[in-house]
């Protein structure tokens, strides 16, 4: 009798713990799917008209949205309860009530992720009498950029504590992910050159990686994603010592990464091409590509910024979006977020929905066998490239 117990519990065991990692298996699925999206910058998020008719068009289309939570600005989108907003000044007055408008775009079925720009703040900059801000070197003034923002410095706890507390609040309200943006140091032109007062002896990628190991930790009992956005010319050079970037080793710390690949951003030499579709589509597979190999030891996923504004739109090709989503695709990333600042997306949603047919397979056998889809692009992708001499300088 004891061993025809043990016998039977034995199976159950078993039966369970199949049952077990097939969920395991489907909830994997699910995280892992195809990430088709658009970003939403602050003032259109908070606008209620553009927001219902945005989502309502592309219900069907997309399934994630990036919302600014804080912004190159400084400023916060949503009323923050946070004590240290009110004293720093950021208070945002946008969306009034944060969990609310995240649980409304959840019910229509969106994947929400919540992006902060962390070091490119002019508000925290001045907080505390510019203590924290990026200084002129052999001054106490705060050095700008060539677009005349103020940074602040990378290497300062107190702004890292700062951003993670936004986004310990965003996590709270219900967002899915939350990204990171502008975690680098800027990128200096001329001869006014930034001078960082709390480097203390650390070198640029040290402090970099110091934030995402603190985000990571405080963000982990909230079971949300986290991820960065850097810059598309680090998939192929890997460490961008300017700015501290060093995407293998910032791939250790977040579960996506983000890297900006707009065609117009990159050298117009780059990847020349007679063809101006195949230049557009090989910068999106090839930068994938090579960012997907200096990830390899990693299990974190690759979602491209795609452009989706019209800036050298001359040398892109006819349907350029189209052309990058297609690259996105065959290269085998995660997914595309298309980028337009202005959130002018119309142009997108007619590239979305010639891109978005898809074939379901029938329960039933289907009368035609086999559908094929084909694409008139020239995709030519065993074309070689030539980078050298390419720096890694992006006016943003």
């Amino acid at each position: 009798m004891a061993i025809k117990n043990y016998t039977c519990l034995t199976v159950i065991f078993i039966l369970l713990t199949i049952e077990l990692q097939g969920y395991a298996n489907k909830r994997r699925e699910e995280t892992q799917r195809f990430t088709r999206g658009l970003y939403i910058n602050a003032y259109r998020a908070g606008d209620k008209v553009y927001m219902e008719k945005l989502t309502n068009d592309f219900s069907s289309l997309i399934n994630t949205l990036v919302i600014d939570i804080k912004d190159s600005h400084g400023s916060l989108t949503y009323k923050s309860n946070l004590k240290i907003v009110s004293k720093v000044n950021s208070q945002g007055t946008l969306i009034k009530d944060i969990k609310g408008y995240v649980k409304a775009l959840k019910v229509k079925g969106f994947y929400l992720v919540g992006r902060i720009v962390v070091f490119r703040d002019p508000v925290f900059s001045r907080y505390k009498n510019k203590r924290f801000g990026v200084k002129r070197i052999g001054t106490k003034e705060l050095w700008k950029d060539e677009s005349g923002f103020v940074w602040v410095d990378p290497f300062s706890e107190e702004a890292y504590k700062y951003n993670i507390a936004i986004a310990e609040e965003a996590a709270q309200a219900g967002f899915d992910e939350i990204q990171f943006d502008y975690v680098r140091f800027p990128s200096p032109e001329g001869n006014s050159l930034p001078y960082f007062t709390f480097q203390k002896k650390r070198i640029k990628e040290e402090a970099i990686l110091s934030f995402l190991s603190m985000a990571n930790e405080c963000l982990e009992r909230y079971s949300v994603r986290v991820s960065i956005a850097i810059f598309g010319y680090a998939t192929w050079h890997n460490h961008l010592p300017r700015e501290g970037q060093h995407l293998s080793e910032t791939g250790k710390k977040v579960d996506v990464v983000y890297p900006m690949l707009y065609p117009s951003h990159f050298a117009d030499d780059f990847l020349a091409d007679k063809y101006k579709e195949t230049r557009t589509y090989n910068i999106i597979f090839k930068s994938i590509k090579h960012g997907d190999s200096l990830l390899r030891y990693t299990e974190t996923e690759i979602i491209a910024y795609i452009q989706g504004f019209d800036w050298k739109k001359s040398k892109l090709g006819k349907d350029y979006i189209a052309v990058q989503m297609k690259a996105a695709e065959d290269a085998g990333s995660n997914g595309w977020i298309v980028w337009n600042a202005k959130g002018e997306y119309e142009e997108a949603y007619t590239s979305i929905l010639a891109n978005s047919i898809r074939i379901i397979e029938p329960d039933e056998k289907p009368r035609i066998k086999e559908v094929t889809l084909t694409y008139t692009h020239n995709e030519e992708k065993s074309k070689e490239c030539n980078i050298r001499g390419i720096e890694a300088i992006l006016l943003w």
